[in-house]
């Protein structure tokens, strides 16, 4: 039954994609992780969860009004984006299924200011001036360090199939 759910919601993507949905429109609006969303949906671990039975309901009401939400007006774009988000914070929050990339984005943004923090600290201290070879030393380290971190956190994630 689960696995003809899939297919199912699987088939209707695809179909609706093929007669309303441009090419532009597929990427810009990232049609294809509603299938990933539907496989992670139905997922084993998922199966005991009630929030998710919901998500799977709403996620079928929002692949039969693909047309409607992505080609009519901004307000429909905006209420598409608003339903396929709350899916995904609801798999984020419960489950800890992260998007491709988060760990990468965030480590990178909380290393640099760390880098930039400890560069000014270190400017000012060693020199009681502002040294900007110093600095731009730290925040490029910090920068650096959180890519590598995030990125290793990311392969992590991906290979125990907890990422979207």
């Amino acid at each position: 039954m689960q696995k003809s759910w899939l297919n199912s919601i699987h088939t209707n993507i695809d179909n609706q994609i093929e007669l309303y949905i441009s090419v532009k429109d597929y990427r810009f609006y990232q049609i294809e992780k509603l299938k990933r969303i539907a496989t992670l949906l139905d997922h084993v671990k998922q199966k005991n969860c009630l929030d998710c039975k919901h998500a799977k309901i709403e996620l079928e009401n929002i692949v039969d009004e693909l047309d409607r939400l992505i080609n009519k007006s901004g307000v429909n774009r905006s209420e598409y984006e608003k339903r396929v988000e709350k899916i995904i914070m609801h798999l984020k929050d419960t489950h800890q299924i992260y998007q491709a990339q988060h760990f990468t984005y965030t480590y990178s943004g909380t290393h640099t200011l760390v880098g930039i923090a400890l560069g000014l600290v270190l400017s000012y201290g060693i020199f009681y001036s502002f040294n900007p070879h110093i600095f731009v030393a730290c925040a490029g380290m910090g920068m650096l360090i959180g890519n590598i971190r995030g990125a290793r956190k990311d392969r992590y994630q991906a290979k125990m199939g907890r990422q979207l």
